[in-house]
């Protein structure tokens, strides 16, 4: 199980490298076609509920902050499905990380007339104020100690902020 899980870790992390080589060198492109953001967010939440249940997480998905139902209407949008479920799964996977046992995380999905705005809000400890000038930077890290609670590389966000920028 471990020996599965940081190999996991490893390929996710080999594979972020890959994303940023390929934008910085301008060959990353975005194929952008109409997807339905309801199901999408809908996967997203199944694909990660089952981990907040394990941390004592209580986890939910809202559209328009209503609970998602079998037949909430579809909201079709132009996206690059790729780079918005990297996007969508570093923040869940942050909201996740950083939240204690009893807390909660929620993927919201919200329409206001012709705009859509996918958003993660978590009962976690919050980033410092100092923090928040270098929260995007590659390879920057909250708590930068050899001695810090959480693992992570310091790439989710930054890859997350270029592929938004990118789109």
């Amino acid at each position: 199980d471990v020996a599965l899980r940081n190999s996991r870790r490893l390929l996710r992390l080999v594979n972020q490298l890959l994303d940023f080589q390929r934008i910085g060198a301008g060959k990353r492109s975005f194929e952008m076609q109409t997807h339905n953001l309801v199901e999408f967010t809908r996967i997203c939440g199944d694909y990660v509920g089952s981990t907040g249940k394990t941390r004592g997480i209580g986890f939910g998905v809202l559209v328009n902050d209503k609970p998602i139902e079998s037949d909430t209407q579809p909201i079709h949008s132009q996206v690059d499905l790729d780079a918005l479920e990297k996007i969508t799964m570093n923040f869940l996977s942050n909201g996740l990380k950083f939240t204690p046992r009893g807390g909660s995380v929620q993927l919201k999905l919200d329409v206001n007339e012709d705009k859509a705005r996918l958003s993660v809000q978590d009962t976690g400890s919050g980033i410092p104020k100092e923090a928040l000038e270098d929260l995007f930077a590659v390879f920057s890290q909250v708590d930068g100690t050899t001695t810090r609670e959480h693992e992570g590389s310091g790439l989710g966000l930054a890859l997350a902020k270029e592929l938004t920028e990118g789109m």
